[in-house]
């Protein structure tokens, strides 16, 4: 039952992650983007793609290859250690994005 909830709590994140993708960062490559947002795309979007591909390209296929051995799950997150990074950097960078977020032009542009 944890591996199965763990299984669906994964794919819920990555079905977020892809709404974020689909409908934030997307926005930021508009072409009629003003170019003050676009001159702060990289910090507006913060690595949110980097962490929807980890999870749903690496993270996910990791989980659902121990379907058949559950208890042997724990590998997957030993084995991607490293790539948990990716959530170290969102939260450090997340603070001065929202601070950025409460500034104009940016307020209005994602009202």
């Amino acid at each position: 039952q944890v591996y199965h909830d763990l299984l669906r709590s994964e794919e819920e994140f990555v079905a977020e992650l892809r709404t974020c993708v689909d409908h934030y960062v997307r926005l930021l490559d508009d072409i009629n983007v003003p170019p003050q947002i676009a001159a702060q795309r990289e910090k507006l979007a913060l690595n949110i793609a980097e962490l929807y591909n980890f999870h749903a390209n690496v993270m996910l296929k990791g989980l659902n290859y121990y379907s058949d051995d559950p208890g042997k799950v724990g590998q997957t997150f030993v084995r991607l250690e490293r790539d948990f990074d990716h959530h170290v950097q969102f939260f450090k960078d997340l603070p001065s994005t929202l601070e950025l977020l409460e500034q104009q032009p940016f307020k209005d542009f994602f009202q």
